[in-house]
């Protein structure tokens, strides 16, 4: 006879950006299969700016998301920047990193409070917080509502940037406003401090505990940030930006329209956890702090470290901002851009999107778009993710089913992911 299978599913994990779900196959023996099953629509931003104007292009890539249009939006122009062979001044690459951050504040924001905090505190939505929890949600709004409007000032809208332009900016905000900027990010610095100590006591569950190889960008300057020119694994394999095809490969499964990527014919992991793991020696200020007295917990062994190296990044992050736009403002006043002659050529950027490394590779000819690459982090992080939630479902298969969907669903949301964002087809 037969071995009968017993599906455990979830039709569409909640909160979570996209649609997608989960199937577990359990057996008399154990857990058979477990499936990420990726349903979200093809997306077709790479093939659909091929033969497209250079500008029109790199006006198109940060719809690819809301939640981190800015993140696509700045690492599609440095990929630009570098196929035609030009280099921003300092100043530029500066505030296009404020812009970055508020990215980073906002996201950051949003899926710790209102994605991630319901579960533990056995809440099936966030509005249903309100009454007992209004003090956590109105520091989710504040800090959220702050790197906002960073990526409004400096981006000229708050989704879907536009200001960003080849060389520079396309209109630079007074230097009144990146004193407002300032203090905006001082007053919500104690509030990214409460939320490192509150996720600080949150359980990481053992049950996914292992061996996980982490990879992240390394940051050009000798500070944790955003921006390298070289990917860094935890295994202490370093290798250039243009290089990512011969160390990561992506390749197409039949339960998800997103591909999963291998490291070295393994799964790997990016994001938050990731960058603490590789690059916390470049850590400074009170998140310096909070490293050396938490990193019992900033584990680089369990995937839900990835909740509080996020909360670690609200602190670092927010003082980083600080600091570079005293930087501007000491040069200020500074020119919004210089002109770039468009050439034939290609580019590599890798950056750090608030889940992960980003990667836009470009080709331009005769002023065009003649190809396109783009791996986000959630398509990165697939192929792991699936295994921790297999890992969780092993150990807990014989629970009751909906104990389980939940613990699932949870593994999931700690790799924050952006499911839209990772599907993505370069050939009609």
């Amino acid at each position: 006879m037969k071995n009968l299978y017993l599906p455990i599913t979830v039709d569409h994990i909640a909160r979570v950006e996209g649609k997608g779900g989960v199937e577990i196959l359990i057996g008399d023996e154990g857990v058979k299969e477990v499936k990420l099953n990726i349903i979200e629509g093809p997306r077709f931003f790479e093939a659909i700016t091929l033969g497209k104007k250079l500008d029109e292009a790199l006006a198109i890539y940060p719809r690819i998301c809301s939640f981190c249009s800015a993140a696509h939006k700045l690492t599609a122009v440095e990929a630009a920047e570098k196929a035609v062979g030009f280099t921003p001044r300092e100043e530029i690459q500066k505030l296009r990193e404020v812009l970055y951050i508020g990215d980073m504040i906002e996201s950051h924001a949003l899926h710790l409070y209102l994605l991630v905090l319901p579960d533990y505190l056995g809440y099936s939505s966030p509005l249903k917080m309100v009454e007992e929890y209004k003090k956590e949600l109105e520091t989710a709004l504040k800090l959220k509502n702050v790197g906002s409007w960073i990526m409004d000032v400096l981006g000229a809208r708050a989704i879907h940037q536009e200001n960003v332009v080849l060389g520079g900016f396309g209109k630079l905000p007074g230097k009144e406003t990146l004193e407002k900027m300032k203090e905006e990010l001082k007053s919500i610095l104690p509030l990214a401090e409460y939320t490192f100590e509150l996720f600080a006591k949150l359980e990481q569950y053992s049950e996914v505990e292992g061996p996980i190889t982490h990879l992240a960008v390394k940051p050009r300057e000798d500070v944790y940030g955003i921006y390298g020119d070289y990917i860094k694994a935890s295994d202490g394999e370093e290798f250039p930006s243009e290089k990512y095809k011969e160390f990561i490969r992506e390749f197409v499964v039949e339960h998800s329209f997103a591909k999963h990527s291998h490291y070295k014919g393994k799964p790997f992991m990016v994001g938050a956890i990731s960058r603490v793991v590789n690059n916390s020696d470049l850590l400074y200020g009170k998140a310096r702090e909070l490293y050396e007295s938490h990193k019992d917990l900033l584990r680089e062994t369990n995937p839900f470290a990835n909740n509080l190296a996020q909360a670690l990044e609200l602190v670092y992050f927010t003082e980083r901002a600080i600091d570079l736009i005293d930087e501007v403002l000491a040069k200020w006043p500074i020119k919004e851009k210089d002109e770039v002659e468009i050439k034939d050529g290609f580019g590599v950027s890798t950056t750090e999107a608030p889940r992960g490394i980003l990667v836009y590779a470009l080709e331009i000819k005769d002023g065009k778009v003649s190809y396109t690459d783009i791996i986000t982090p959630t398509a990165f992080n697939l192929a792991m993710m699936e295994e921790h939630v297999r890992m969780m479902a092993e150990k807990h298969y014989n629970d009751d089913p909906e104990k389980l969907k939940l613990l699932a669903e949870m593994v999931v949301r700690a790799y924050d992911p952006c499911i839209s964002c990772s599907v993505h087809v370069v050939r009609l």
